[in-house]
């Protein structure tokens, strides 16, 4: 259960405001009514960013609530591309850095709201490591030209495979190469809590949990509902 953010702009911006945004969503992100908040906020379980610097994407993670940890101020950055996460673990054992989004594996880092079953999170618990990154894993590996159709065609086959993914609860998904960035909502439960709101602008369009603002121009992706986040117009699909 997490709050994610993650912007694609024409030029460098300062991540800055959105590492404000992270912290903003650890201590009052939204929950659902029968979750209990955490001291530390309501997704304090630790807390990840992505960004491109160089033509690569890096990656910073804790496992530390990002409304208390000095790490997070600590993250200088302008960048063109960004993703950034926190959690509500399930499991409190499983809090620490390693387990973190986003993950990164062959190029692609991806952050994700929800939780996998099936064989997907069967390895993760015999590798002790999350389900998202080993769906990431096979994501990347089959995920050949980057492309949104080439991503839409992935993300149909994987979840469409009950013993693959099992009967999860949502595939909200934020995914970066060097090159793009993408955002996915699909949800099989929980729809008020599994959001993504898109806000499109000519000079760069930032997709998020919740808005972290009362600005106007933010809009609800639809369940299945695939975009390119990029400055301008996004590219959308909707998977079935």
């Amino acid at each position: 259960m997490c709050r994610m953010i993650a912007f694609a702009s024409r030029t460098p911006l300062d991540a800055a405001p959105y590492l404000d945004t992270l912290a903003w969503f650890c201590s009052s992100g939204n929950l659902v009514d029968r979750w209990e908040k955490r001291v530390g906020g309501n997704h304090p379980d630790g807390w990840g960013v992505a960004y491109r610097q160089d033509g690569e994407i890096r990656v910073v993670r804790s496992g530390k609530p990002a409304a208390s940890d000095p790490l997070l101020s600590q993250v200088r950055v302008r960048t063109d591309r960004f993703l950034g996460h926190v959690r509500f673990a399930s499991n409190p054992e499983t809090v620490h850095a390693g387990n973190s989004h986003p993950f990164l594996s062959a190029g692609v880092a991806l952050a994700h709201n929800g939780t996998f079953y099936g064989k997907i999170g069967e390895e993760g618990d015999g590798r002790k490591v999350s389900d998202t990154l080993v769906f990431l894993e096979r994501l990347s590996g089959r995920w050949k030209d980057r492309s949104l159709r080439g991503l839409a065609g992935a993300l149909g086959e994987m979840l469409s495979d009950p013993g693959l993914v099992g009967e999860y609860s949502a595939a909200n998904l934020l995914i970066a190469t060097p090159e793009r960035t993408f955002a996915f909502r699909r949800f099989r439960r929980d729809g008020e809590y599994y959001t993504l709101y898109l806000r499109a602008g000519e000079e760069s369009s930032v997709v998020a949990s919740q808005p972290p603002d009362g600005s106007d121009g933010w809009r609800l992706l639809a369940d299945g509902e695939l975009i390119e986040l990029v400055p301008g117009t996004p590219r959308s699909v909707l998977l079935s």
